[in-house]
């Protein structure tokens, strides 16, 4: 494991992230966190030119730049360049690779009770319009998913049409064990669909070791980048075995009047119109975290989330995060006063959290009997005294 940060070099990170000030503790990076000012520059310059010049002319005259934003992902994750796939955020990217895989009648699709609503709704329609079955997977003792219990149900592996699992939950704390799945998958031939959206950026991620075919994210969460931007990996061997639900002319070549042929790589999912402004703002976002170093961001998270539910713990909250290994989201109940109110209540006093909502992972709640939870969810630049601030906070309005 790598060292965390030290307090210096947190204060160095906070320092150049405009929303890291005395008045404002933001515990809410696992919903959209605060973007360092490199981000910033990357898209207002963008957003200048393209007023000043026009914005077909900004998009050329920033081809090279737009094009480095692929190169500094495929680095992140661990990928080759034509294995990255730009979109408009983590949701649109899952999709493309979940709906771009051939359904046969009768298959199933296998999940884990804390995968995330938006999976869930797909599912489900995806099961009314062929015919499919849903099965979710048991958990472990500790509250992942029983990799023992995958690896006994892809013993006919046709009809299995994809692996679907959530590496960091919504709520919970959990980080799945996404290489254990993935090579459970990667044996049986089974396709298998990674939603890192709370991962990226978390995380040091290589897709290699974790074998997965598809990985989904987005750049607003712990990648600190703008909202409107998400990225997908698809591994090459996938490709022959899938078909791209909504192409268009940049995803595909219109060859002659009655044929096309697919764009080589993961560009097959793209479409030609996005805000370069946002791309741009990601890249940078993305070299900043290769600059801090994932492993650190990783370390540094990991010991903020630790050091929050025992604080939470000794204040009398109950804290409802499982799994051997958890990351930067905390989630926590009060036994008198309810999640709601307590959000609303921090947020007054300039302490950023949100509420778990039953939609957003409906699978968990029913199976553990879950109340609206507050969620806390710290990053690399929360440092020890917003801790101390808030637990006091906590403690006053709770007593």
């Amino acid at each position: 494991m790598a060292e965390p940060f030290d307090d210096a070099e947190i204060d160095a990170i906070r320092s150049v992230t405009p929303g890291c000030r005395d008045e404002l503790i933001h515990l809410n990076h696992a919903g959209s966190s605060l973007p360092p000012q490199a981000v910033l520059d990357a898209q207002i310059a963008h957003l200048h030119r393209e007023a000043t010049i026009g914005g077909y002319e900004a998009a050329m005259e920033a081809a090279d730049r737009d094009e480095a934003v692929y190169d500094s992902i495929a680095t992140m994750l661990g990928a080759g360049r034509r294995d990255i796939a730009r979109f408009e955020h983590a949701t649109a990217a899952w999709n493309a690779a979940f709906w771009s895989l051939p359904f046969r009648r009768g298959q199933r699709i296998i999940t884990h009770d804390h995968d995330y609503g938006a999976n869930a709704v797909a599912y489900l329609h995806a099961a009314a319009l062929h015919d499919l079955t849903i099965e979710r997977l048991p958990n472990d003792p500790s509250g992942a998913v029983d990799v023992e219990a995958l690896a006994e149900r892809l013993g006919e592996p046709d009809e299995v049409a994809v692996v679907s699992l959530a590496w960091i939950p919504t709520n919970g704390g959990l980080i799945n064990p996404a290489a254990a799945v993935g090579a459970v998958t990667r044996a049986a031939g089974v396709p298998f669909l990674l939603d890192g959206c709370q991962a990226v950026g978390q995380l040091a991620i290589d897709v290699d070791e974790i074998a997965c075919d598809f990985l989904s994210g987005t750049g607003r969460k712990y990648l600190r980048g703008p909202r409107g931007t998400g990225l997908l990996y698809v591994r090459p061997s996938i490709l022959d075995r899938i078909v791209p639900a909504q192409p268009d002319h940049h995803g595909a070549d219109w060859t002659t009047l009655d044929t096309y042929e697919f764009a080589p790589g993961a560009t097959r999912f793209e479409h030609w119109e996005y805000s370069h402004a946002n791309w741009l703002g990601l890249g940078a976002a993305v070299d900043e975290a290769l600059r801090l170093g994932l492993d650190r961001i990783q370390a540094t998270v990991t010991r903020r989330g630790d050091d929050l539910r025992a604080r939470l713990v000794d204040l009398g909250m109950t804290v409802h995060d499982e799994g051997r290994a958890t990351c930067g989201i905390v989630t926590a109940s009060h036994p008198f006063v309810d999640a709601t109110s307590l959000s609303e209540q921090l947020r007054a006093r300039g302490i950023n959290t949100s509420v778990t909502h039953i939609g957003s992972s409906r699978f968990d709640v029913e199976r553990r009997g879950l109340p609206p939870m507050l969620r806390l969810s710290v990053h690399c630049t929360t440092t020890t005294d917003e801790l101390d601030r808030t637990v006091a906070t906590l403690a006053d309005l709770t007593h």
